[in-house]
């Protein structure tokens, strides 16, 4: 069988979903990490520094190009499989057996992925567009040799609006269901889960991808607007 056949398979798409979604799981963390920065009392010096680097490196760019592919191809599998098992059993049970087959998290995937979706492209509208093609401010620092577009400044002019903070509030909630769900089935598909770890990646998929990531992002916006 061909590659371009397997992937068209479920099992090959489910591969695709899993390989990239534990792609996407690496990413969280160093966004996580860098977005942090924006809570430094150094007047942004730090954060800008950050995006200047993220955003000039041609290695960096290139991760990030390939990164916006990830996403659309996760989300576009993940949804075509999606259609396929509710074409699959078009007619629906009486007695919904999913409690027995599948945890609740996993039938609301579709509805999660669809919320996490609409948040990345009003965050890459808020931020990434902006910073990459509109005209901003920039702001210089002692020890550093050039001017730097002030990010930091434009995130905290976006967190005063409640409306905005709300939003990413409730896209941190699609993403805390999207990732408890997914983290442990990437595994499951790949094969790798086994008794003996399965407590292990249980915990790493609720409570540190689930739970504390997502509300380290939603964090970052509340505290932001609070200091107003």
């Amino acid at each position: 069988m061909k590659w371009s056949q397997f992937f068209n398979t479920s099992i090959g798409k489910k591969l695709l979903v899993g390989a990239t979604g534990l792609f996407l799981c690496s990413f969280v963390i160093v966004h996580l990490a860098g977005n942090f920065q924006l809570l430094y009392n150094d007047e942004g010096k730090a954060f800008n520094a950050y995006a200047q680097f993220m955003g000039h490196n041609g290695l960096i760019q290139f991760i990030a190009w390939g990164l916006k592919v990830v996403i659309i191809i996760h989300a576009l599998i993940a949804l075509k499989l999606t259609f396929s098992n509710r074409a699959a059993r078009p007619v629906k049970y009486a007695i919904n057996p999913g409690n027995q087959t599948s945890s609740w998290f996993s039938r609301q995937m579709a509805i999660m992925g669809s919320i996490l979706l609409i948040f990345i492209v009003i965050h890459l509208a808020n931020f990434w567009g902006k910073f990459h093609y509109a005209e901003m401010p920039t702001r210089t620092y002692e020890g550093i040799h050039e001017p730097l577009k002030d990010l930091y400044a434009l995130s905290y002019e976006t967190f005063q609006n409640v409306w905005l903070v709300i939003l990413y509030v409730v896209g941190m909630i699609g993403l805390s269901f999207h990732l408890i769900h997914g983290f442990k089935s990437a595994f499951q598909t790949f094969g790798l889960n086994h008794k003996k770890y399965n407590g292990l990646i249980n915990f790493v998929g609720v409570w540190i991808f689930g739970i504390l990531i997502p509300i380290g992002f939603a964090l970052i916006p509340i505290v932001i607007y609070l200091k107003k």
